[in-house]
């Protein structure tokens, strides 16, 4: 098989993969909103902490998008005797933010003809490594409000950054689809596959046919 069967049969197996995984399927939603507010508690909420995080179910559209998630950033220094105190409140998406690259870096490392083996190990990898992508763009959100419950003072330098890192990784979204690209050729990609792609392209030699003849008497 030439290259670009080759290539297109692996771009086919991956929109097959991706559209199905993408598909607003009944209830997936709710089943995933539930699983990314249960990981988000347990990696950042903790009782020895000043830092209150806390994630709940929420239910607005907003354009396209369907927040279905609170996460609430607090200082427990500041609430009363009452429990009550100021919170920062962050609306999410968990489709975009979480299923959505989760899916993506699925979709390439399944579509991906290497063998079994290989893609098993790059699977297994890829998703923690998106998992830690998904953690880290919720702790920008958090570090880009602690200021304004005073758990952090932040210089204009620093106050920058973390807002252009929440935009990018919360609000723009591009490193949700940049990001499973990167893990996906970390992952999975070998100097062998490179080598077996370029086989591919190899034209095919002719086959030699040899002919004896007779001598002609």
């Amino acid at each position: 098989m030439g290259q670009p069967k080759y290539i297109l049969r692996a771009a086919g197996r991956f929109i097959v993969i991706f559209g199905l995984l993408i598909l607003p399927w009944p209830g997936w939603n709710d089943i995933y909103s539930s699983y990314f507010r249960a990981l988000g508690q347990m990696a950042f909420s903790r009782e020895d902490d000043q830092r209150i995080v806390l994630f709940e179910p929420h239910h607005a559209q907003h354009g396209f998008s369907s927040l279905d998630t609170d996460m609430d950033v607090g200082n427990r220094a500041l609430v009363d005797s009452s429990g009550k105190g100021k919170a920062a409140i962050v609306n999410l998406d968990s489709r975009s933010i979480g299923w959505t690259p989760t899916a993506l870096t699925m979709a390439l490392i399944l579509a991906t003809p290497v063998p079994l083996r290989q893609r098993g190990l790059a699977l297994f990898w890829g998703l923690i490594l998106i998992h830690a992508f998904i953690l880290f763009s919720l702790q920008a959100a958090i570090w880009n409000e602690s200021p304004t419950v005073s758990l952090v003072d932040l210089s204009p330098f620093w106050k920058t950054m973390v807002d252009d890192m929440d935009y990018t990784l919360i609000t723009q979204l591009g490193a949700s689809f940049s990001v499973p690209v990167l893990i996906w050729i970390l992952v999975t990609i070998r100097r062998e596959n490179l080598f077996d792609l370029s086989r591919h392209n190899r034209p095919r030699r002719a086959k030699r046919h040899d002919r004896t003849t007779s001598g002609m008497t």
